[in-house]
């Protein structure tokens, strides 16, 4: 995965920089390395490629590698030996293997026992299709339905996949606004607007400039190059991160249906009306959005707050878009909008009301923070908890935002220079990742050292040229032989139960599955487990542990055949007493460990010590003697 985002960076940028190269790899997720090697060798690559420590190098200090020592280099490879990089001479994915282009250009329809996907290529036909299928569900890049279908183990009978429709792709610009299609991926917004951002002045673009920053963080590089905008606005989720700058801008949306012809709505107050759901009715398809420039009295500001910066959900975000009198400070009109505080992206009306004609300054901030804390309470049962620390984080968000635009009232001239006090200004800025800066020293040896001695050596983890080069073979490489079948586990869903019914009926009558395995199938000592004392079980027998302890296994002719088939194993519990979660509920129902303390000795003790020369007693009681 990590060679292949490497690679898709070279195909579109000859000479990338290091920020390109950092962008790529959002998400790819590597547990062994922590990054630094592969960027390391890929920063060859960029623009900026030189020793990683900048102007802090020895080398620009007159010094060598590694503060001066001669015994040591900074080098793993001769660029002499390797082929150099030519964009031109890149192998490009066979033409030949193409043997018609007719397929990506006609409408097709898939279908399976269960499910059937469509992909028109008229507008037309689209909407028959959803006035036909109300429920069916659109997909572009799957990166919601995906999940969605594969660990949530929903069933969704239609399928629509409307990337061919030329008017969800359509990008077009006016005089006051540019409206991307519905279908556009996330990444050709972000191209768009950085490109507009340059060209157009700073005042007509504040909206794109806070939607190319929150994109920056929207998930990794490769969810934005397949997920579109229209998808993430009719998931509707509540810790969503457009969303909240969506409702604050008050984007205007265009909705189109067989029935009822092209109407427009606007995301703000009442556009959800509850848990992933708002007015587009479900007739309707979502055709595009219209980003509007901004004024010159207008501020639009956005944050996030995740556990991690890159490739993360939120816990809350937030979005600002302000109005203020022309050449004042004072709010004309405010829209403040928050994600993770409810079901729904909300806003906060009444805040809002109270700020409209009040100028913007520390005392409003006060009077804000009080507001929001008794607009947004959050009941303590939300789902998500740290209900404290997100209730924080809508002040301290708006804080954020304050100061953001505070900052930019004060360089135009509107604020006194002194209206924020100066150690204040930095809560405004965003975080900024640095240029990557290491260098990774080696130990020089001998050119004498033969070749199988590595004392000192670099050397080559002995699986990395397979796993480099794709040609390590992994379980799910291993090609599948004639008659294999697929095993799927059954799981307890209690963690202290006794199995009162277990019935694999409904699963065995599925084509294609050829049995179910329990405790029942093997004998007592056959079903007995464990590395050194046996006192575990293949297959529950008759009571259950621990949630998840394995009951019983289904064989089947695939992994998602097999996978369906456990879920539809009906187990039915009686929940056992006492329940024992707490030291003092064991204590009270005297749950002891079996056999303790334990003792491992060897030989006489008492005989060693009567029979010693000396005996020394020490008096530290954690010692002993």
């Amino acid at each position: 995965g990590i060679v292949m985002s490497m690679y898709a960076l070279l195909r579109n940028a000859a000479k990338p920089s290091m920020r390109d190269l950092e962008v790529a790899f959002q998400g790819n997720l590597c547990r062994c390395t922590g990054y630094r090697p592969i960027l390391e060798g890929y920063k060859t690559f960029t623009k900026e490629f030189a020793c990683g420590m900048g102007d802090k190098c020895c080398k620009v200090k007159g010094k060598e590698c590694g503060g001066g020592a001669t015994n040591t280099d900074d080098k793993l490879f001769k660029r002499s030996e390797f082929q150099p990089f030519d964009p031109s001479q890149e192998p490009i994915f066979p033409p030949e293997l193409q043997l018609t282009a007719a397929y990506d250009e006609e409408s097709l329809v898939f279908r399976s026992d269960r499910v059937t996907w469509y992909r028109p290529t008229r507008l037309e036909e689209l909407l028959q299709l959803k006035a036909d299928h109300p429920q069916a569900k659109l997909i572009v890049g799957n990166t919601e339905v995906g999940v969605e279908v594969k660990f949530k183990h929903f069933l969704y009978p239609v399928l629509i996949n409307p990337v061919k429709v030329p008017e969800l792709l359509e990008v077009c610009e006016t005089e006051d606004s540019i409206y991307f299609g519905a279908a556009v991926s996330l990444m050709d917004i972000d191209a768009y607007l950085r490109k507009r951002i340059e060209e157009l002045p700073e005042t007509q673009t504040r909206l794109f400039q806070c939607t190319v920053d929150m994109l920056h963080y929207f998930a990794g590089k490769q969810i934005r190059n397949v997920a579109c905008l229209g998808g993430n606005i009719m998931t509707g989720s509540p810790i969503s991160d457009m969303n909240p700058v969506l409702t604050a801008a008050g984007v205007r949306l265009e909705v189109a249906s067989r029935a009822g012809g092209r109407r427009s709505v606007h995301m703000g107050t009442g556009f959800f009306t509850g848990y992933r759901r708002n007015i587009i009715e479900a007739h309707e398809t979502l055709l595009g959005i219209h980003f509007q420039k901004t004024t010159p009295d207008q501020h639009v500001v956005a944050f996030k707050q995740a556990r991690r910066r890159d490739d993360d959900i939120a816990i809350v975000n937030s979005a600002v878009n302000v109005n203020f009198k022309p050449g004042t400070n004072v709010v004309k009109s405010i829209a403040i909008a928050f994600g993770g505080m409810a079901p729904t992206t909300v806003l906060a009306p009444n805040t809002s009301k109270l700020m409209v004609g009040q100028p913007w300054n520390h005392a409003l901030v006060e009077r804000v923070a009080e507001s929001l804390c008794q607009e947004l309470p959050l009941d303590a049962s939300a789902p998500g908890g740290m209900i404290a620390y997100r209730r924080a984080l809508v002040v301290s968000l708006f804080f954020k935002s304050y100061l953001a635009i505070s900052r930019k009232l004060c360089d135009a001239g509107i604020m006194p220079p002194d209206a924020v006090p100066q150690k204040d200004l930095s809560g405004a800025d965003k975080f900024h990742t640095p240029t990557m800066r290491s260098s990774q020293l080696f130990e020089r040896v001998a050119s004498n050292q033969p070749n199988h001695d590595p004392i000192g050596k670099p050397k080559v983890h002995a699986s990395a040229l397979k796993q480099a080069t794709g040609e390590a073979i992994y379980t799910d490489d291993i090609p599948r032989m004639d008659g294999e079948l697929y095993l799927a586990f059954v799981l307890s869903t209690k963690a202290h139960a006794k199995i009162t019914k277990l019935d694999a009926s409904e699963a065995l009558a599925l084509e294609g599955v050829e049995a179910f395995f329990s405790a029942q199938d093997l004998t007592e000592h056959q079903n007995e487990v464990g590395p050194v004392f046996h006192d575990e079980y293949v297959f529950a027998n008759g009571e259950v542990h621990c949630y998840g302890q394995i009951i019983g296994a289904i064989a089947a002719a695939n992994q998602t055949l097999a996978q369906r088939a456990a879920r539809l194993v009906r187990v039915e519990y009686s929940e056992l007493q006492p329940v024992i979660v707490t030291i003092e509920q064991a204590i009270e129902h005297k749950s002891y460990f079996p056999d303790y303390p334990r003792f491992l000795t060897k030989g006489d003790v008492e005989k060693a010590f009567a029979e010693a020369d000396h005996v020394y007693e020490s008096s530290c009681r954690m010692g002993g003697q």
